[in-house]
């Protein structure tokens, strides 16, 4: 009897233990598992970025010398091979060489000491090889290639320009803005804002635009970049539509009243434009309108800031000379007559 009981606790412990020492088993098997699955993953990501740092990254050693960049070249590389292109809003500039020299530049460092340079990239593609420099804001800058070298030096702009305008050609990327008669209001303002800063391209006058191609950028950063520059005015440059009637046409500049500068501010600036470009035009002037928050590019603008919507895409005829090429000339060129009689007056105060 005592016997039989012996042998059922033996067989009840045995029992016990075997489902204790499965638990701990399948506890550390578990463990053990992610530990792995998470050691994996870590290193898959590290060997990721490891490899894109070596692909990608340029990199950079302090040098003597003074302020600036030394962008050490192949010596096969002609001056004219050479492209440099500076995205002031994007804070980065372009150096684009004609060839094939990521190798060149995996072991061939640039050196400098500049903190406005923030870092850069390298990229090549179609037989180009693109050096990509991010700074720490919108910065002009200087180059000069000597011995094999190209040298960029950066500046403040309003340490080299005393007059400053930032001109904007609204919409852009999937905002089309407004459409009629075939065609996009983005491209039309586009055209226009290229051809302003060309025609001031070696006047006292300096012009930066917000963008220069199809870009889509938020008005907020417009805005940000008007006064990373310093800038003394901007001009949007914009066209209207109206669904309900196509043969609304004209041009009308667009304000805000809310925000006032002394001597020369808003109003006087979205005045000067009218008269200016429905002078050259030939249009009809529709008036001056002040704007609401939504405008959030003039509305969040602290210089000298109006919009000039150059014509309605909906009217049939006038969209035929927004898309002419001679007329695009004429609304540039009262633009731009309005910027000069901008600032005559502002030297005046």
């Amino acid at each position: 009897m005592i016997q039989r009981k012996l042998s059922k606790v033996m067989l009840v412990c045995s029992i016990l233990f075997s489902l204790v020492s499965m638990s701990v088993m399948l506890y550390f098997s578990a463990t053990k598992t992610i530990v792995i699955a998470e050691e994996v993953s870590d290193r898959t990501e590290s060997e990721r970025l490891s490899g894109r740092a070596r692909e990608d990254v340029l990199q950079f050693e302090a040098g003597s010398g003074g302020k600036g960049l030394r962008i050490p070249l192949p010596p096969e590389l002609r001056a004219d091979d050479i492209v440099i292109e500076n995205r002031y809003i994007e804070h980065c500039i372009y150096i684009i060489l004609k060839g094939k020299y990521r190798e060149f530049y995996r072991s061939n460092v640039l050196t400098g000491e500049d903190p406005r340079i923030e870092g850069g990239y390298l990229s090549q593609e179609d037989g180009m090889t693109r050096l990509q420099l991010m700074l720490g804001g919108p910065y002009e800058h200087q180059y000069m290639f000597e011995n094999g070298v190209l040298q960029l030096s950066f500046h403040e702009p309003w340490q080299l320009y005393d007059k400053i305008v930032v001109i904007d050609a609204a919409h852009g990327g999937s905002d089309e803005g407004a459409t009629g008669n075939g065609i996009l209001e983005k491209e039309i303002v586009l055209a226009i804002a290229e051809k302003v800063r060309e025609k001031l391209e070696d006047s006292e006058i300096r012009v930066y635009c917000t963008r220069t191609d199809d870009t889509a950028l938020t008005e907020e950063e417009r805005a940000e970049f008007v006064h990373e520059l310093r800038a003394d005015m901007l001009i949007s440059i914009r066209a209207a539509a109206d669904e309900s009637s196509d043969g609304v046409y004209g041009i009308r500049t667009v304000y805000n009243g809310t925000y006032f500068i002394p001597y020369f501010g808003n109003v006087e600036l979205a005045d000067l434009l009218e008269r200016h470009v429905v002078s050259i035009a030939g249009s009809r002037a529709n008036g001056l309108m002040e704007t609401n928050p939504e405008d959030r590019l003039l509305w969040n603008v602290q210089v000298p800031a109006a919009a000039i919507e150059v014509g309605y895409v909906t009217n049939k005829e006038e969209a035929s000379f927004l898309s002419a090429e001679e007329y695009q000339e004429k609304l540039a060129d009262g633009i731009i007559n309005a910027l000069v009689e901008a600032y005559e007056r502002k030297e005046q105060n």
